[in-house]
């Protein structure tokens, strides 16, 4: 009997990874909070424009992906108000992350969880909200990928080192090509952001936002 590694060699080119039918186009926290100076993390000093600054790539790889008719994923994060979805050990991490009050971050029901406007979804695209870093802890996210058919997360957002990097590790551990879209993805720190992209391109396909939009056929 064949092996199932001989009768389905891997995909090999970027071209095959990005084929709209098969990739989807993952927007990682998006936000208000994470882009605009009156947020929870602006307040507490954090370089919020290093996230503004991706917001219209971000947007041109949303375009590209509407035009190219591939699946398009908005992600967002919002917690419960008073804590409710944040147990002790989970403020804990917060706290290592950042200075920002946990009690104060990204919390369902404020403006702070709204997309920015560069990255607003359209009517009837799908939106995925999560309580953690990972895109696929639970929520939705994997049973709609595997519905549509989808083998490839192209992957653009915020943040590179947290959010953006988790979500790559648990979509390839769930048996999903993956490819960063490298220049679409920051975070408040950038010797941080150098760190993390060092990691995921050794570890996952990677491509700029032209070569994106190259191979969708965007202009």
């Amino acid at each position: 009997m064949a092996r199932i590694a001989d009768t389905q060699p891997p995909l090999e080119s970027l071209a095959e990874l990005l084929e709209p039918r098969r990739c989807a186009l993952l927007v990682i926290d998006m936000q208000r909070g994470a882009c605009e100076a009156g947020g929870a993390m602006g307040r507490a000093g954090q370089a919020v424009s290093r996230v503004a600054a991706i917001a219209p790539r971000c947007g041109a790889a949303i375009a590209a992906a509407r035009a190219a008719g591939a699946l398009l994923v908005h992600v967002r994060v919002a917690n419960l108000p008073g804590g409710a979805s944040s147990s002790p050990a989970w403020r804990r991490s917060l706290a290592l992350i950042s200075d920002v009050d946990p009690s104060e971050l990204s919390v369902e029901g404020t403006w702070e969880t709204e997309f920015c406007a560069e990255c607003a979804p359209a009517p009837g695209e799908t939106v995925i909200t999560k309580r953690r870093p990972s895109a696929f802890l639970g929520t939705d996210l994997e049973l709609i990928l595997r519905a549509a058919g989808i083998e490839t997360v192209a992957v653009v957002g915020t943040a590179t080192p947290g959010c953006v990097e988790t979500t790559i590790r648990d979509a390839a551990q769930r048996d999903f090509y993956t490819v960063l879209i490298e220049d679409c993805v920051a975070s408040n720190d950038a010797a941080l952001d150098e760190a993390a992209l060092l990691v995921l391109r050794a570890r996952h396909d990677h491509c700029t936002l032209e070569t994106l939009l190259a191979t969708w056929g965007a202009p």
